[in-house]
């Protein structure tokens, strides 16, 4: 047998080589066991910041993001929650002009906007975080991408192209100037609705943004998700009567704003659940709460139009 003889030169190497595959190895288990730690934490972290976007499919399905438990929802009244999508972090869901349903994972790394198929095919990657670059978005006709940029809203077509919404896109002079956009909404009529802080707007054929109404009131403890001590519209929906409703979960209320300007609240927060979206179907009004204490899965309750109230259904931790 040949012994190996080393130097001292070659001993010393080959210790501080050791010394340095010890410590890498050390650190990679390390940063795995940090990466388990924040996964375990997820439930926890993100029932601070829950989603606002709600779609009827009719008088008993919606869709919905769910940020705590990492799917998209599909929920039926009567029927066992259905997760279209899994492991996939959505805060904003919405269907397009084009009656597709749309929804989002830009707060994972490497987060995209992707199609949902809900037929149970392969979901499809619309864009990169980084080419809409803003936390909510509308989707047009032809699939083209709305969203806000700095103090405009622009479209992104499918060709790449960015431009102006409608040739405007620009706040009509006098209102308010656009905040951080929350929420976005289509309207029977094409008209786009967009919230930004405690406004609500609305953009026509020309592409100028219209101030709507105002929502003030004061802000109930405990302030939550990300509270910057204002109100904020965190979903927007539309009835058949063209009245407005409006997601306050800093108040704790859904307001509706009919046509004449009034305003109404028609919901408010009990036990600690809030509403943080809502959509119609006919005489329907659907509202998609999250609880302000505890981990407990989101639940959607409906209005129908004779005033009862009735729970759809709830997500299980």
């Amino acid at each position: 047998m040949r012994l190996l003889r080393l130097t001292q030169h070659e001993a010393v190497w080959n210790l501080e080589q050791f010394g340095r595959t010890f410590t890498l190895t050390i650190m990679i288990k390390t940063m795995k066991a940090i990466r388990v730690l924040f996964l375990l934490s997820i439930p926890v972290a993100v029932a601070a910041h829950p989603g606002g976007g709600l779609i009827a499919l009719d008088v008993n399905t919606v869709i919905f993001g769910d940020s705590m438990y990492n799917a998209v929802w599909r929920l039926e009244g009567g029927k066992k929650p259905q997760a279209l999508v899994k492991n996939f972090h959505a805060h904003w869901t919405t269907r397009g002009l084009d009656g597709q349903i749309y929804s989002e994972s830009f707060q994972e790394i490497g987060g995209a906007l992707f199609r949902i198929d809900l037929g149970g095919g392969k979901h499809m990657k619309v864009a990169e975080e980084s080419d809409v670059n803003a936390p909510v978005f509308a989707v047009g006709k032809r699939g083209e991408l709305i969203f806000q940029k700095g103090a405009q809203i622009v479209e992104w077509t499918t060709g790449g192209i960015m431009k102006r919404f409608r040739g405007s896109g620009e706040v009509a002079k006098g209102d308010p100037p656009l905040q951080k956009v929350i929420a976005y909404h289509w309207g029977p009529d094409e008209t786009l609705y967009l919230s930004d802080g405690s406004h609500l707007r609305r953009v026509g054929a020309d592409g100028v943004v219209r101030l709507v109404a105002r929502v003030d009131g004061k802000v109930i403890e405990p302030k939550i998700w990300n509270s910057t001590g204002a109100v904020r519209v965190w979903s927007i929906a539309i009835d058949e009567r063209k009245r407005i409703y409006a997601a306050l979960p800093d108040l704790g209320h859904v307001v509706r704003i009919d046509r004449d300007g009034s305003q109404h609240v028609v919901d408010r927060s009990i036990g600690g659940w809030r509403v943080t979206a809502v959509a119609t179907f006919g005489d329907s009004v659907f509202l998609l709460e999250s609880s302000d204490s505890t981990n407990a899965g989101q639940r959607v309750r409906v209005i129908r139009g004779a005033g009862n109230v009735e729970l759809l259904g709830q997500i299980e931790p």
